[in-house]
């Protein structure tokens, strides 16, 4: 539902903004800053590798798969280089968010869940002038993120639990459409990839609230998509 209304909005602002091409045109040249909002889904899964403990249902070998989603915010500062009808930029981003999922581990009442509290890219942009005031683009670089991961054992015979949190780092690739709404603001609509590949999470495991002193690794593999509404300010424009 989340993804539904988000590209329902981005579709109805797009249409609003297009009887503007009319207006004057503006140079893209110059730096500008801006904030971002929309949602966030994927899939991590996590294979355990390494188990010293006596919890049975995370065995060596066992995978498990999360689907999660969520909402995020965040922040962009970029450089456009205009050249004719193309731009080329550079992008550094920044965005937390709330994003997890968690499932049951039968047979016993156990769970295990995982979670994403933050997300940043510098990423290249490549853009073509549809118009005097409207771009598409493309983009891809480096992203980096954190993903944690949360068991808990709730047999009666080894109560415990186990977490990880460790920082991954990918990359990223994603397209959008930007309009100048004014000529020193800009609205867009942006659709990401990005792929955090696998990183191993170790962790000392808690048994009946004392660590165990033994060791936990967990393969973690995560990929997300966003969309995302832009809104961006800029400096050095003026007319072409």
């Amino acid at each position: 539902m989340t993804k539904r209304v988000l590209f329902a909005s981005g579709v109805a602002a797009l249409a609003f903004v297009a009887p503007a091409q009319a207006a004057p045109a503006f140079s893209w040249n110059g730096f500008y800053i801006g904030a971002n909002a929309g949602g966030i889904w994927g899939d991590i899964d996590v294979t355990n590798v390494i188990n010293n403990t006596n919890f049975v249902d995370i065995a060596p070998g066992a995978v498990f798969s999360f689907s999660p989603d969520g909402v995020l915010g965040g922040a962009q500062l970029g450089y456009n280089f205009q050249m004719a009808g193309w731009l080329l930029g550079l992008e550094i981003e920044g965005h937390g968010m709330d994003l997890d999922d968690a499932i049951a581990v039968a047979p016993e009442p156990d769970l295990f869940s995982v979670e994403s509290e933050w997300g940043a890219s510098a990423a290249l942009r490549l853009g073509f002038l549809v118009n005097p005031n409207g771009m598409l683009y493309v983009k891809g670089g480096y992203a980096t993120g954190d993903v944690k991961t949360f068991y808990l054992d709730d047999t009666a015979s080894r109560r415990g639990s186990v977490s990880t949190d460790e920082t991954h780092h990918g990359w990223i690739a994603g397209a959008g459409w930007e309009h100048m709404i004014s000529p020193d603001v800009s609205f867009g609509v942006e659709y990401n990839y990005i792929d955090l590949g696998e990183t191993d999470h170790s962790a000392v495991p808690v048994l009946f609230g004392t660590a165990t002193g033994t060791l936990v690794v967990h393969d973690v593999d995560a990929q997300f998509h966003t969309v995302t509404a832009r809104l961006n300010w800029h400096w050095n424009w003026g007319p072409m």
